[in-house]
């Protein structure tokens, strides 16, 4: 059980060290807001200057449940993005914009 509560501390602490540095960045710019998993538009992108190191970052802001999920990028990650993103738009093309529909389920009857 101490283990059990050791790692929870790790975790804990990890995860507010993360926080730490994303709020600890000044904001750069923002992308135009986008609406995403059917919520209401909202920004998905932002360029963020950690000013203790001196360094650029993108975050990704994906919606998760009720809240969202943030996503910490270098330059060259957010460009491996981007460039994945415009090969798929190519290769679905029109497809890649609809809205999914759901699969009909199968009668096991």
């Amino acid at each position: 059980m101490a283990n059990d509560w050791s790692d929870l501390t790790k975790r804990v602490a990890r995860g507010i060290a993360e926080v730490r540095k994303t709020t600890g960045a000044e904001l750069v710019s923002e992308s135009k807001p986008v609406p995403l998993a059917g919520r209401i538009a909202g920004r998905v992108i932002e360029l963020r200057r950690r000013r203790a190191e001196d360094t650029h970052r993108f975050v990704l802001i994906l919606p998760f449940g009720e809240g969202e999920t943030r996503i910490e990028l270098s330059p060259q990650d957010y460009a491996a993005l981007t460039r994945e993103m415009v090969r798929f738009w190519n290769e679905n093309g029109e497809a890649s914009s609809r809205t999914p529909v759901p699969l009909k389920e199968e009668d096991e009857g």
